[in-house]
């Protein structure tokens, strides 16, 4: 691949994924809101969580475009540390859902009542996480298919493997 058309590749990816932290958590809210109502709060929580992570994904995409344009190898001194903090953030917040469903059973003035959507929303939220911080779920190009036929499984995700080696220098430091 020519670093033109991986300047290009990086651009896309940085830009959807900008476009996506919006659009999809919009499409969520006005849409499955009108049909529960009151019991919004599992769709906001979910829609947050996408967001968030669809946000740091647009920031990387965004530092690896910028490292191809400068002709720099390596990322940003912060971005390990950055990066684990969220990655850390992500777990937090994933984690919160199920605590506040079973909470709003034992205490229903809470009012996080959740629905087979609340969940799917919130298993999208887990699949963006994965997406991003384990392995690469998303194929998008011919590059990705050829691998996974070739291999036949998953590779590790651009940013796993970014956050393994920014670790190991961050250790020989």
């Amino acid at each position: 691949m020519d670093r033109e058309h991986v300047i290009h590749r990086l651009q896309y990816l940085r830009n959807w994924e900008f476009v996506n932290i919006f659009l999809m958590p919009s499409f969520i809210c006005m849409s499955l809101v009108v049909f529960f109502g009151k019991d919004w709060q599992p769709f906001a929580l979910g829609a947050f969580i996408i967001s968030f992570i669809l946000a740091q994904g647009t920031f990387y995409w965004h530092l690896k475009l910028r490292s191809v344009q400068q002709n720099r190898a390596a990322l940003p001194p912060y971005f390990h540390r950055l990066f684990t903090f969220f990655k850390t953030a992500n777990m937090v917040l994933i984690a919160l859902y199920p605590i506040l469903a079973v909470a709003s059973r034992l205490l229903p003035a809470l009012h996080f009542r959740v629905s087979v959507l609340a969940h799917l929303i919130y298993g999208f939220g887990i699949l963006e996480q994965i997406n991003y911080y384990e392995v690469q779920l998303s194929h998008d190009n011919m590059n990705d298919i050829r691998y996974l036929l070739k291999y036949k499984r998953l590779r590790r995700s651009p940013l796993w493997v970014d956050l393994r080696k920014t670790g190991k220098d961050a250790d020989e430091g």
